[in-house]
């Protein structure tokens, strides 16, 4: 018996007006694994290229490690502590009732954020630490 996929994803480009998805014998071989009676939703989006692993090196043997070098924190809770001063998620415990027990903030991700939004993240970072520490990080093209 062939497995039951839930989701089925393909790289494509439009050319005059059409869908080209890339890989399509693969594609229409996952798409009949998908049962039958399921609605499914269909979605085109853009991608956007996520940060390279020189952006990656740079934050963290750079940015992070100097923070981590002045302020005696490992790089892990630099990190960590980056995230929920510049991305904080925000959650909210409740009972089944619905009745809120507990309100907590935690850091985001930096996972899935484009090379925009890292670039945005990391120099909100860089300022913290040239304002709050007296720590300057200098940008990814300068010498150390």
């Amino acid at each position: 018996m062939a497995s039951v996929l839930d989701e089925v994803t393909a790289m494509a480009t439009v050319r005059h007006g059409r869908l080209f998805i890339r890989h399509r014998r693969q594609f229409d071989e996952l798409v009949r694994r998908l049962d039958e009676r399921w609605e499914l939703e269909v979605s085109v989006r853009r991608l956007v290229a996520n940060r390279s692993q020189q952006a990656n090196r740079y934050w963290w043997g750079v940015c992070v490690q100097l923070v981590s070098d002045h302020t005696g924190y490992t790089p892990e809770e630099v990190h960590e502590l980056a995230k929920q001063m510049f991305i904080p998620k925000k959650l909210a415990v409740a009972k089944g009732n619905g009745e809120i027990v507990g309100e907590f903030v935690m850091g985001g991700s930096t996972r899935s954020m484009n090379t925009a939004e890292f670039s945005a993240f990391v120099e909100r970072f860089k300022q913290w630490a040239a304002t709050e520490l007296d720590v300057y990080i200098p940008d990814a093209n300068e010498p150390l």
